[in-house]
């Protein structure tokens, strides 16, 4: 044997460093596809599937599986590290019902198929993006709602939280005037029902802010 054919058969060096870092967060917490891809392929068409936009540290994900040991459920969140953070977590618990993608809402819904295959959606505290410039930034407009209208079977729920009384009055109005979504009396609740609470959510209750929570339903 050559040297050159003793080279050609050694086996690949393992990625190292930066490379096995970018690895383990691809295997782990994938981006979201840039091109349209079926849920279907990746949660059993049987179960109920639900959707976390943006779950942060993923508190609400975890407890979440533990309150609805049946329903598998789908979160996706803008910042990388925080997506593979929460995707070990979910390893480590064995929680294979869960799996996490790392993307932009705004893009990913719009390659997300089939249409009615949500059962819920849930946003918590959402970015309120202060500065006028930046409102089309806020999750609860016309954009994304179009996508969690297509996606959401008839009767599905969006649970929307916030603790900021200018961002539920727009959010309100939003799914108030949205013609797939419809709101009970006027659509605030005093709970959170799902037996789950976000990491913010907690923080927000120990310091005794206000919670304010949207329940509207897909018509």
């Amino acid at each position: 044997m050559t040297l050159a054919t003793r080279r050609s058969a050694a086996p690949a060096a393992p990625p190292s460093g930066a490379a096995e870092v970018a690895h383990r967060y691809q295997t782990l917490a994938p981006r979201a596809p840039d091109r349209s891809f079926d849920l279907l392929d990746i949660f059993p068409a049987s179960v109920e599937i639900e959707l976390e936009i943006g779950f942060g540290r993923g508190l609400f994900l975890i407890e979440r599986a533990a309150s609805a040991p049946t329903n598998h459920l789908w979160g996706i969140e803008i910042k990388k590290k925080l997506a593979y953070q929460v995707a070990q977590r979910c390893q480590q618990l064995e929680l294979d019902r869960v799996k996490v993608m790392a993307g932009d809402i705004r893009a990913v819904l719009t390659y997300a198929h089939p249409d009615a295959v949500l059962a819920r959606v849930f946003m918590h505290f959402p970015d309120p993006w202060w500065k006028k410039r930046h409102a089309k930034r806020r999750l609860v407009g016309p954009e994304v709602l179009d996508q969690l209208a297509r996606l959401l079977r008839p009767g599905g729920e969006l649970f929307y939280q916030t603790d900021v009384e200018e961002r539920v009055h727009e959010a309100l109005a939003e799914l108030g005037a949205h013609p797939d979504f419809r709101l009970e009396g006027d659509g605030l609740i005093p709970a959170n029902p799902y037996g789950a609470r976000s990491n913010r959510e907690r923080r927000a209750i120990a310091d005794g802010l206000p919670v304010y929570r949207v329940l509207a339903f897909r018509r």
